[in-house]
């Protein structure tokens, strides 16, 4: 019987989101959504099986409760997993594991995410722990009313959750190294002058001090930058700027929110009702209470269904199966079930670049019109066919995340939560013993309609309210502004008459990733590899094209260095605005008892526990051959392998569910 029930609730909306074409996903959520805290037939169906949807009664009567309960989350393994990839999972399944290297360190995992990305020196290494948890207290208030007077079986019910919530990455950082290079002239600015006086010919200098680096990922993780770093003798003539991460941050510590979750209405009829059974259904509205995502912290709490307005059906029922001869034995079947669609609702989210899993982590680099004293040509003598490039460095680098923020409409097209109990009832003591399936359909992000007519997600959106104020205030996406970075050098140096000029480059590497950029394994060489694996490598040019004055790798003009004709930018078309679904089994049970022999008052009073499982499937990083810097010579021409697999799906949806156990004790009174 429990096997059929089972089949029964999980298939009913299974076989809903089968409709919906979801696949499993092979992607990181940069957001973790979880099941709605009040959102829990189970929680509002134990304790008063025996004080609502009665049929004996020709009057108005009702009931009241109110629930304490205390969740957490266990399984952080899987959480981490869907943040961060399943190339993370510590080796005790305890959660998530993740080293960071520079591009200098002699041996890096395949796996390691760059350091240059966070500002860190090329030689630093350290160790990052994640050890996710969740927890929910929650007061539960329930008002059931009959109003069998009127018309028998009409019942009206308000669910009103006020829920505490806590999460906490648990993250923690082991720096091995904290690294002592500086870094280049030319790989993220010129000269820093605060370092060096301007350099005479033949003296290399610095470009960025190692001073004035940050000295972990945590620090780059929550909000900091290098401050004060300049350029020398540029021909753009600009300060360099690098800005802070300022969404998606990792904190240190836990971060926690109180709200009212949300406002439940159910307006139902019990239209089969009988002593032994009854079959109803009703209309089930609910209203946005909590809070919605804000973007600013990759593992924000979150106090209800993230502000978006409900509406669907309940249905309720329940069989006799068997009574002892005075009935104060009893043992019932109880099944109730809402299924609603969520309405679009606006929230801030973080997005990756497709096929790049947390690229949100990585660093653009920011391109102005109308380049000035660069070109790019394929002669290695004189530039014979160079042309100008269409954009060129700007002298600004910002992390993806800050681009890739936007204020979007998310949707969800069906929810479903089943309750099935068996209640065994002996005089005033009633056991109940339960299963509820929780599963909810992909998110549908769009654009704000606001700025768009289409669908799709767009840009520039309505900028997020905090994009305005502090380090963010000019950090902002526009098409054909913004490329990857990776280890590119952005400067090239020419020897001229007056001496010697730094000039910008227009080199990108839309092929980097988290784990490395696509110059050769172990970053930059000068002298064998200046630049050759960005995108479309030509030779650099000084830009009046009037000698055949090149653009050198270094102040010490050793090698011609490359930069891109054309640079790939970065375009609306590739923020990969993904969904998560969730799926979860919940095991619960419930001892209460109920003072029936109370002539106008009868209170009960209960105790529950559960254990919920959330089913987690389709994490995995899966960076295909495509993006990965061996798949590119040190032309940087695309040579994947024939056996090599070379799709890359950027629409599936991420299957991320909470497991978590919980305790609750129940008590209320009817009439």
């Amino acid at each position: 019987m429990k096997k059929r029930l089972q089949c029964f609730g999980g298939g009913l909306l299974v076989t809903i989101l089968m409709i919906t074409g979801m696949q499993a996903s092979q992607v990181v959520t940069p957001y973790y959504s979880i099941r709605p805290q009040g959102v829990d037939a189970a929680r509002e169906l134990v304790g008063w099986t025996q004080q609502v949807n009665l049929a004996d009664k020709d009057n108005f009567y009702g009931s009241m409760s109110l629930t304490a309960e205390y969740a957490q989350s266990f399984r952080s393994n899987q959480i981490a997993a869907c943040l961060f990839g399943t190339n993370s999972c510590a080796s005790d399944c305890s959660g998530a594991v993740i080293n960071v290297s520079g591009s200098q360190v002699a041996v890096r995992g395949a796996n390691d995410w760059l350091a240059d990305n966070f500002y860190l020196p090329t030689d630093f290494q350290s160790t990052l722990n994640f050890n996710p948890k969740i927890e929910n207290a929650i007061v539960d208030l329930d008002f059931y009313f009959g109003f069998d007077h009127w018309c028998q079986g009409f019942f009206l019910r308000v669910n009103l959750p006020i829920n505490w919530t806590r999460w906490d990455l648990g993250f923690c950082e082991s720096v091995t190294s904290t690294g002592v290079n500086n870094y280049d002239p030319g790989y993220f600015n010129s000269f820093d002058v605060a370092a060096i006086p301007f350099p005479l010919p033949g003296y290399e200098g610095i470009g960025v001090e190692r001073s004035k680096l940050l000295t972990s990922f945590g620090a780059y993780a929550s909000g900091n930058a290098p401050q004060g770093v300049v350029n020398t003798a540029s021909v753009t003539n600009t300060n360099a700027i690098f800005d802070p991460l300022c969404y998606a941050k990792i904190g240190c510590g836990a971060h926690s929110t109180t709200q009212l979750a949300d406002l439940s209405i159910i307006l139902g009829w019990n239209f089969l009702l009988d002593e032994h059974y009854h079959v109803g259904v009703g209309l089930l509205a609910r209203a946005p209470t909590g809070n919605a995502p804000e973007g600013v912290y990759l593992f924000e709490p979150i106090s209800g269904n993230g502000k978006h307005w409900e509406l669907g059906m309940h249905f309720t029922s329940h069989a006799a199966l068997w009574a002892c001869e005075d009935e104060q034995r009893s043992l019932g079947f109880y099944l109730d079930a809402n299924i609603t669609h969520l309405f679009g609702a606006k929230q801030t989210r973080t997005f990756d670049l497709k096929c790049k899993p947390l690229s949100r982590y990585m660093l653009a680099e920011k391109f102005m019109p109308n380049p000035i004293d660069l070109a790019g040509g394929p002669d290695t003598t004189f530039p014979v066919g160079a042309v100008v490039p269409s954009v060129q460095f700007a002298n600004e680098v910002s992390p993806i995340a800050n681009l890739t923020t936007q204020e979007v409409k998310v949707s969800i097209g069906v929810q479903g939560d089943v309750a099935a109990q068996f209640t065994y009832v002996n005089g005033g003591w009633n056991f109940d013993l339960g299963y509820n399936f929780w599963g909810r359909s992909c998110e549908q992000i769009s654009c704000q309609t606001a700025c768009s007519t289409t669908s799709t997600l767009c840009s520039p959106c309505v900028c997020p309210p905090s994009c305005t104020t502090n380090a963010c205030a000019n950090v902002a996406f526009a098409p054909n502004t913004w490329g990857i970075k990776g280890d590119a050098y952005v400067y090239g140096f020419a020897n001229l008459d007056a001496g010697l000029t730094p000039v910008p480059l227009s080199a990108t590497e839309s092929a980097a990733t988290i784990n490395a950029g696509t110059n050769i394994p172990g970053g930059f060489t000068i002298a064998t590899n200046p630049n050759g694996g960005i995108d479309n490598p030509q030779l650099a040019w000084d830009g009046t094209l009037i000698t055949d004055t090149d653009l050198d790798a270094d102040p010490l003009f050793t090698t011609q260095t490359n930069t891109s004709i054309n640079p790939i930018l970065i375009a609306c078309s590739d923020f990969n605005a993904v969904g998560n679904r969730g799926i979860s089994n919940k095991i619960y049970t419930h001892l209460s008892y109920n003072w029936s022999e109370c002539d106008k008052w009868n209170p009960y009073l209960g105790v529950g526990a559960f254990g919920e499982f959330g089913s987690n499937g389709g994490c995995d990083f899966n960076t295909t051959c495509s993006t990965q810097p061996s798949c590119k010579t040190s032309a940087g021409v695309a040579t994947c392998p024939s056996s090599c697999n070379t799709s890359c799906s950027t629409s599936e949806c991420i299957k991320c569910a909470l497991s978590q156990w919980g305790v609750w004790v129940k008590g209320g009174v009817s009439f």
